[in-house]
């Protein structure tokens, strides 16, 4: 009987390595599913783990654990041509985001997935943690001069900050030397908070977000 996205899924939120693992590369095996949908598959699991932590039925141990766990499928998945075939053979060819979760927010569960996608995909990644003030984004993106700016949030609060953060760093573009596009990410946002906030782009996935990055740099690289 051929191994299901569901099983994987399972697997994953149980936090049952060997069998994640064991799955995995028998879906790779197959060849049937393509790598996206398992990742997919993975990220609504670490979704699943996010919930249970946030409702204490799992500690900080099982967050800590699925994150590492999705790397390790990261890795089984993605294969070198495959790296290659999305612009990231190298973490200085995917180029380098800076992220955190915008003042008076912290929430860092959606970000640290995020956050794990991205290096899976060879991103470079500067994590500002939660809680960053506009000012820390400013002055973080004139030291490293990222390729995309991602802020994210999980309550109202953070449209504000979102905002203001936002503003401040379009204000400062002749600081910076350069217009750094801005992504937007969280359950909550959607075209209009993208909008409202003045950013250029906007995800309530993290895969998705990855592919958005992707294409950001791949533009602002063929200028």
């Amino acid at each position: 009987m051929a191994t299901t996205l569901e099983e994987l899924r399972s697997a994953m939120i149980e936090l049952d390595e060997d069998r994640t693992l064991d799955l995995t590369h028998r879906l790779v095996e197959q060849g049937r599913v393509a790598p996206m949908s398992i990742l997919n598959a993975c990220q609504q699991a670490l979704k699943v783990v996010g919930e249970r932590y946030e409702r204490q039925e799992y500690f900080i141990s099982g967050l800590i654990m699925a994150g590492e766990l999705f790397k390790e499928v990261l890795d089984l998945v993605q294969q070198p041509d495959e790296r290659a075939d999305l612009g990231s053979a190298g973490a200085t060819q995917a180029g380098t985001i800076l992220l955190g979760t915008v003042a008076g927010d912290i929430h860092d569960i959606g970000k640290n997935m995020f956050s794990t996608s991205l290096r899976g995909f060879e991103f470079k990644v500067i994590d500002l943690g939660v809680d960053v003030p506009p000012e820390r984004f400013l002055a973080e993106t004139e030291r490293h001069h990222p390729d995309v700016v991602c802020m994210s949030g999980l309550i109202m609060l953070a449209f504000e900050s979102m905002k203001a953060t936002v503003e401040l760093l379009r204000d400062q573009e002749k600081r910076l030397g350069y217009r750094p596009p801005i992504v937007l990410g969280g359950s909550v946002i959607d075209g209009r908070v993208c909008q409202y906030a003045g950013a250029d782009s906007w995800s309530t996935d993290a895969m998705e977000g990855v592919r958005i990055c992707q294409d950001l740099v791949a533009k602002a690289r063929a200028l």
